[in-house]
């Protein structure tokens, strides 16, 4: 009998400590602002991260960018879907947006349509959307998913 007790109450802190360790975690699993993300975007390159912010477009052309604001409208960050979450909810517009996936460090290819002499298309014969070129051309989230907060 004392055994059984033993493995139970074994087995109850043992839970817990994984538990109290799941939950504590790093700390970025919090939602953060756009500008906070983009002032340690090199140390969150590769991590998920929780980034809200106002959702001032989403690609009228795909329906798969959209655009986050900082509360003060300088920085704005792009975030990606893929097939497997869709197109983005056109009803984002003008609301607040909390969007969970990973922060894409992007290379030199990718922000190669940044370059004012040359429009997007001629230089990778792909359409870009408007609104690509204020976001911060560094850093984009491949979006896992996303929420309409009001």
């Amino acid at each position: 009998m004392k055994r059984r007790d033993s493995f139970f109450y074994f087995f109850l802190m043992a839970a817990a400590l994984l538990l109290f360790t799941y939950c504590t975690g790093n700390g970025k699993q919090t939602p953060m602002q756009v500008d906070e993300v983009m002032a340690i975007s090199e140390t969150l390159a590769g991590e998920t991260v929780i980034v809200e912010g106002l959702c001032t477009h989403v690609c009228s052309k795909s329906g798969m960018k959209l655009f986050l604001q900082d509360s003060d409208q300088s920085i704005t960050l792009r975030a990606e879907s893929d097939a497997t979450l869709g197109k983005f909810d056109t009803t984002c517009v003008g609301r607040q947006v909390r969007v969970r996936g990973i922060l894409i460090k992007e290379t030199i290819d990718e922000t190669l349509h940044h370059d004012l002499t040359a429009k997007p298309a001629e230089i990778d014969g792909v359409d870009h959307c408007e609104t690509e070129d204020t976001a911060a051309p560094s850093f984009h989230i491949a979006a896992i998913s996303y929420q309409i907060l009001n």
